[in-house]
C-alpha cells in the first residue's frame, strides 16, 4: 500500500503517468514472495527518488518542455530497470516455487521417514519388552543357580572336610602300610630263606638217595659222584656220567620244591640243548622235587624228562 505522502507526489502527475507508475507498482506488489522474499528497500527508495524527480518535473513543466523531456526520459529509463528487475523478481518467484516443490518432496519423504521410525520403534519397543521378560526369567534363573551354587558351596566345603579327614586317614593307613611293607619283606626274606634252605637240603637228600633210587627203580647206574656245575652259563644242580642199558650219558637234574609251573619243563629242556651241544651224547634230564601237580607230571613224561618225588625214594 503506498504511502500519503507518495499518494499526494503522484495524484499531482499526469494522469497517464500516474496510471502507469501505479500499475508497475501493483505488479511489483503481486511478485513479491509472500514467505520468504521483498522487493529490496533501495528499489523502493530508487521509486521514491523517481517519483519525486517527476513531480518536481510537472511542477516545473510550465517552466519548461525540454525539462519535462528530461524527467520524461529519466522516468522511462527508470521504469525500465523497474521492468529487468520485476523479470528476475519474476524468475526469484519461480525459483522460489520451485524450491517449495523441493521442500514439500522432502517433507513427504521426512513424513515417511518419520512414519518408519515410528514403526522401528514400536519394534524396538516390543523388542525391549520381551528382553525385559527374558531378563526377568534369567534373574530368576541366577536366583536359582545362586541358591543351588549356595548349596554347592555347603556341600563342597563337607566333602573337603571329609578329604582332609581321609587325608589324616590315608596318612596313617600309609605309615601302617609301609610297617606292614616292611614287615612283610622281612618275612619275604625269611620264607626266601626257609625256601632256599628247603631246597638245598632237598638237593643234599638226592645227592645221597638218587644214585641207589635210580638203579633200582629205573636201570640207570651212576658211574661217577653227581655234582652241582655250570655247563654254557648256565648252573646244573645234578651232572654225572651214567649208563642205562649199556650206553653211557650224561645225567642233567634239576631240583624244585614245587613242580606246578610248566615253564620249569622249559627251563630244564634249555640246560639239555646247552650240555648236548658243549658235551654231545645222549642226556637223561631228572627233575628232584616235593611235590609234582599231575598235568605237569604228565607233560614231563611226554618230553622224556623222569621226574622224581622225595617221598619215592
Amino acid at each position: 500500500m503506498p504511502s500519503v505522502a507518495l499518494m499526494k507526489k503522484l495524484s499531482a502527475l499526469d494522469p497517464a503517468l500516474r496510471d502507469a507508475l501505479l500499475a508497475v507498482m501493483e505488479e511489483v506488489a503481486s511478485q513479491k514472495e509472500p514467505r520468504e522474499e521483498s522487493i529490496p528497500r533501495a528499489a523502493f527508495d530508487e521509486l521514491t527518488n523517481v517519483v519525486r524527480r517527476l513531480s518536481a518535473a510537472q511542477e516545473l513543466t510550465a517552466q519548461t518542455l525540454q525539462t519535462l523531456a528530461d524527467a520524461q526520459a529519466r522516468t522511462e529509463q527508470c521504469l525500465s530497470t523497474l521492468t529487468e528487475r520485476v523479470d528476475r523478481l519474476a524468475q526469484a518467484q519461480e525459483r522460489t516455487e520451485l524450491r517449495l516443490n523441493e521442500l514439500a518432496e522432502a517433507q513427504s519423504r521426512t513424513e515417511r521417514h518419520l512414519q518408519e521410525l515410528a514403526q522401528a520403534q514400536s519394534r524396538t519397543e516390543q523388542r525391549l519388552n520381551e528382553l525385559a521378560q527374558a531378563q526377568a526369567q534369567t534373574e530368576q534363573r541366577l536366583t536359582t543357580l545362586t541358591e543351588r551354587v549356595d548349596r554347592l558351596a555347603e556341600a563342597q566345603e563337607r566333602t573337603e572336610k571329609r578329604l582332609d579327614e581321609l587325608a589324616s586317614a590315608q596318612i596313617a593307613l600309609q605309615e601302617t602300610v609301609e610297617r606292614l611293607a616292611l614287615g612283610l619283606g622281612s618275612v619275604r626274606d625269611q620264607v626266601g630263606g626257609l625256601s632256599r634252605t628247603m631246597a638245598y637240603a632237598l638237593e643234599n637228600e638226592a645227592y645221597r638217595c638218587l644214585p641207589d633210587f635210580l638203579k633200582e627203580r629205573h636201570g640207570i647206574v651212576v658211574l661217577e659222584r653227581l655234582v652241582r656245575t655250570e655247563i654254557a652259563g648256565r648252573e646244573v644242580n645234578f651232572f654225572g656220567r651214567v649208563r642205562k642199558d649199556g650206553h653211557e650219558g650224561h645225567l642233567v637234574g634239576e631240583c624244585v620244591l614245587r613242580l606246578d609251573d610248566r615253564t620249569k619243563l622249559a627251563q630244564i629242556q634249555v640246560t639239555i640243548d646247552a650240555v648236548e651241544e658243549t658235551l654231545g651224547g645222549p642226556v637223561i634230564p631228572v627233575i628232584v622235587t616235593h611235590f609234582a601237580k599231575k598235568d605237569v607230571l604228565e607233560k614231563a613224561r611226554q618230553r622224556g624228562i623222569l621226574v622224581v618225588q622225595s617221598f619215592e625214594w
